[in-house]
């Protein structure tokens, strides 16, 4: 109860500011404008009231100021979502009690708020660099607790830190492995959340703005042997309806309509190849996944959509690790339903709908035909690749197949998709990511925005084929990536500073964050209950117990070690203190406790001096008491002229 009331010191509370400052920049995920303007404000009033060294203010005071506070937060509820109002109150609670502490009781208060607080900063960060900072947050918090109890002149020890930490890393790694793996207890609502990578339109440009982002999409590891480049295509996205300009994702992809499903297996090959990989997946506030050809095996979490598409059951709000099966064939048509939604035309585009007319006329009933028609054309007339393509009008396909003949992906699996549908021959688009660059050194594949691409697949044989026709204009896409497809102007719109040295260091942090999120973040319950499995057999146990009785033994040495080292060298700094200020030495055979005590008996007028010298002297060297040590050394600085005129 004493201690509670014992004022705090000045730095304390700048220290705590500080933390605060750095939660509400770790915070703005869940902020709007208008609540950062508002804690800016209050954290800038703080300051202020620190530099000028103003009182705290009251309790009624802070209710005053908070009070409208909180019901401006309560009336958005609808607009910042639940969980996002909950951390609003939490940060409020921890700045408005900055306001009001003034006591080591509401200190310890506010830490406590300030441990939860730092804990929910991996609701919006799980990259190694930003859990690095947490983890700092957390370090600067439990210093603050340190000082609200230690001696106001104790300082730390950075020897004794080191090994309290070895003797619990043990007990953090055992709790890290075999404490089960909970879900997660809420998500971040996705309203008014910037959704990042391919979205539900896609129309001329909107794949052209996302390629200049050099943002990361997605990494992938193979479990088996690496498919050929030229089969890195991933699907996110199929786009069934058009509307003479965009394409669009037809509402039985949307998730009231999956819940309705029975999810079947689907019908492959046993002969197509297969591809066993994991995937590491950024937020994108989606719940599109990634997924190379026909997926037949994915994890329970994970939801099959129709088309052969993959999806998480809720929003990415944060990384995602995923490992899926694949076979690398064409995707099963599923319903006839299907192939009727994808012959559907409209009255745009009247040029490209002939156009397919006369090649349904002249390849009547071969789809493959056509394909290679269409390709011809593409190669044969003056068609370029390009990111800034002009802007397009009214009956946009028909303007660039005739006039324009510049564009990117998206222009030309557009175009295409809307030739063979007038062919009679059922197509799609299709979004997602091509290709991507492989570390060798990793051995992993990094997938980023710039790698964004549109490709058709049309409908032969009850099975959907892929037909990219940016092979047929620049084949140098496929093969080599975006970078050698551009002209050197239209390079210079991508990201380029990962070549200087300042990109190959973010590079290098990037394979670092790698290993972190798949060993540490991508540690699921699945990884656990191998785990245990693992360790029912008595061998794992015998070296689990072999190993922790050798960290025990280990950790105790330590200890001793510290232990008998700390005690000798406050011996050694007594005995070299006392016999510099007697200016002489015991006898050999004789100690230095039974010396002074034969100097106080023959030097009556110092004898209390002496007899207090050899009490500090015992409990320095025999209680370890680094007080005693401090006070021995000073008794001799006051009596080191008296102790000099001693009788021997």
């Amino acid at each position: 109860m004493l201690m509670a009331n014992l004022a705090l010191p000045r730095y304390w509370a700048v220290y705590g500011l500080l933390l605060q400052v750095l939660l509400f920049l770790l915070y703005q995920p869940a902020l709007s404008i208008a609540s950062s303007l508002l804690f800016a404000l209050l954290l800038t009033f703080q300051a202020w009231r620190l530099y000028q060294n103003k009182p705290a203010l009251s309790n009624r005071q802070i209710n005053v100021l908070l009070a409208p506070l909180l019901l401006l937060m309560l009336l958005q509820v609808r607009q910042l979502g639940v969980l996002n109002l909950m951390l609003h109150i939490l940060l409020l609670a921890a700045v408005a009690r900055s306001l009001t502490v003034q006591q080591r009781g509401q200190g310890l208060q506010l830490l406590w708020v300030h441990y939860f607080a730092i804990a929910c900063c991996f609701i919006f960060y799980q990259q190694m660099s930003m859990a690095i900072l947490i983890f700092a947050l957390a370090l600067l918090n439990l210093y603050l607790q340190y000082r609200l109890f230690a001696p106001a002149e104790s300082t730390l020890q950075p020897k004794r830190l080191m090994s309290i930490f070895a003797l619990s890393f043990p007990l953090w790694l055992g709790m890290f492995l075999l404490f089960p793996r909970l879900p997660p207890l809420w998500q971040l609502p996705n309203q008014n959340m910037a959704s990042t990578g391919l979205g539900d339109e896609l129309d001329p440009g909107s794949i052209e703005k996302l390629v200049q982002s050099d943002a990361l999409a997605f990494r992938v590891s193979f479990l088996n042997e690496r498919p050929d480049k030229a089969d890195w295509y991933w699907r996110a996205k199929v786009y069934e309806d058009f509307d003479g300009r965009r394409w669009q994702v037809n509402a039985r992809f949307n998730s009231r309509q999956r819940r309705a499903m029975v999810t079947e297996l689907p019908a492959f090959s046993a002969s197509a190849p297969l591809v066993k990989y994991q995937i590491l997946a950024e937020s994108s506030y989606q719940t599109d996944l990634f997924s190379l050809g026909l997926p037949v095996s994915w994890q329970a979490n994970l939801v099959a959509k129709p088309a052969a598409l993959m999806a998480s059951q809720t929003p990415l709000t944060q990384r995602i690790s995923y490992s899926l099966q694949s076979r690398l064939q064409a995707v099963p048509l599923t319903s006839h339903g299907e192939k009727q939604l994808n012959l559907l035309q409209d009255n745009a585009n009247p040029k490209a709908r002939a156009f397919g007319a006369a090649l349904a006329t002249q390849f009547p009933a071969q789809p493959d035909k056509v394909v290679q028609a269409l390709s011809a054309y593409f190669q044969q007339e003056p068609f370029f690749y390009t990111l800034t393509p002009p802007r397009l009008g009214q009956n946009a396909i028909d303007q660039f197949l005739y006039e324009t003949r510049s564009g990117f992906c998206s222009h030309y699996a557009s175009a295409t998709a809307v030739i063979l549908r007038a062919a009679g021959i059922p197509a799609r688009v299709v979004g997602g990511y091509l290709g991507g660059n492989w570390q060798e050194n990793q051995q992993y594949l990094q997938v980023r925005q710039r790698d964004a691409h549109a490709w058709v697949e049309y409908l032969t044989a009850s099975s959907w084929q892929r037909y990219d026709p940016t092979a047929a204009i620049a084949p140098e896409r496929i093969l080599e990536g975006i970078e050698q497809t551009l002209s050197d102007n239209e390079r210079a719109l991508l990201s380029g500073w990962q070549d200087n040295w300042l990109g190959q260091l973010a590079l290098q942090w990037s394979h670092l964050d790698y290993v972190w999120s798949v060993w540490v973040l991508g540690f699921n319950q699945q990884d656990q209950e191998q785990l245990w499995q693992r360790l029912r057999r008595w061998e794992y146990w015998s070296v689990l117990l072999y190993s922790l009785g050798a960290l025990l033994l280990l950790g105790a040495a330590v200890m001793l070690r510290q232990f008998v080292t700390q005690r000798a060298d406050h011996a050694h700094q007594a005995w070299r203190w006392l016999t510099q200020a007697l200016g002489t030495a015991p006898a050999a055979g004789c100690t230095l406790s039974s010396w002074l005590t034969t100097l106080a008996e023959q030097n009556p007028a110092q004898q209390q001096a002496l007899e207090r010298l050899r009490k500090l002297y015992e409990a320095a060297v025999f209680n370890d008491d680094a007080a005693a040590l401090r006070l021995l050394r000073r008794e001799l600085r006051l009596q080191r002229r008296s102790l000099r005129r001693l009788a021997r």
